[in-house]
């Protein structure tokens, strides 16, 4: 059994794919696999994963499946998984090529079934922004998990955990990673964190979330935060739950929202939302916590205060 699978999905990154791959063929502990699923890509990307593939046989297994998205080739590279640990890469991106050796140490000392890490974002040739998820140190580390957690490749997983309990990536959706990764706190609690920065997140304008014109898509914030509403509300992660509404949906899916005609009918049912489920919103112990901009814009939003939101955002 190797100790990592790291598991990267493939769709048009002919450019960015060779630097991904660099790294991980290049990391400090070999005992790995490689495990690249190319999402029907119909760029030069199957070319450059079948010339790895012949110089590296001993680290890369390579699937290939018609488009079906990122998800379900997440999904088909866990299928295939035999390592101690999942390590989720995105083949835009790139990794430090100590992430392997540094985080399987620590999990190993510490008894560990996620390491969770800080990331650089990059993007268009700006200077790297270092984004530090050791936030809010005083927090038990579950309730941080929680509330911070919602990308898998900002940390690695043991396998088992997914496995054993048959969990999968949420496919023909969006926020498809927010809809798992706060769960798995209800499965293991062995969670810990290094302050290390070993993810390179590289930003594209033409992502999903960044699209200029309206996606329907957009809506599946609905579908993922009811899923984590119905695994959430039953334990002590109520509050947590709670401020999980507040920000991803009052306060980033409204600012999303923003940005398209279409998103008015949306911001409208945002804040019917919160009015219904969580009306005592504002007494969130982790939103009274936020920064006054924050505030002012969640209480503009729920108040359906459209034309004066957008009039605040182009300042």
């Amino acid at each position: 059994m190797p100790k990592f699978s790291i598991i990267v999905p493939v769709y048009n990154c002919e450019k960015d794919l060779p630097k991904c791959l660099d790294t991980l063929v290049g990391q400090t502990l070999q005992d790995i696999e490689i495990i690249i699923v190319n999402d029907g890509s119909p760029d030069n990307s199957q070319a450059i994963i079948d010339d790895y593939e012949k110089r590296y046989p001993h680290l890369i297994k390579s699937f290939a499946q018609e488009n079906r998205g990122q998800s379900s080739a997440r999904n088909l590279g866990i299928d295939n998984a035999r390592g101690e640990f999942l390590f989720f890469v995105d083949s835009d991106d790139y990794v430090e090529t100590t992430t392997c050796e540094k985080t399987y140490s620590f999990a190993m000392e510490n008894g560990l079934d996620i390491v969770c890490f800080n990331y650089w974002v990059e993007q268009d040739g700006r200077e790297p922004i270092y984004c530090d998820r050791v936030l809010q140190k005083e927090l038990p580390i579950d309730i941080k998990y929680v509330i911070y957690e919602s990308s898998p490749c900002t940390k690695v997983i043991r396998r088992n955990v997914l496995q054993d309990n048959g969990l999968r990536f949420l496919e023909n959706y969006i926020y498809e990673d927010f809809e798992l990764i706060p769960r798995l706190v209800l499965y293991t609690q062995k969670i810990g964190y290094m302050p290390d920065a070993f993810y390179h997140y590289i930003i594209h304008e033409g992502s999903t979330m960044r699209q200029k014109t309206y996606n329907k898509k957009l809506a599946s914030i609905y579908f993922v935060l009811d899923s984590l509403k119905k695994a959430f509300e039953n334990t002590k992660y109520k509050e947590e739950l709670e401020y999980l509404y507040i920000e991803h949906l009052l306060h980033l899916s409204t600012l999303r929202y923003l940005d398209y005609p279409e998103g008015v009918e949306d911001i409208k049912r945002i804040a019917g939302i919160m009015k219904k489920d969580f009306p005592g919103w504002r007494k969130n112990k982790y939103y009274k916590a936020s920064g006054i901009k924050v505030k002012v814009f969640c209480e503009l939003a729920v108040r359906k205060q459209i034309k004066l939101l957008k009039l605040i955002m182009k300042k």
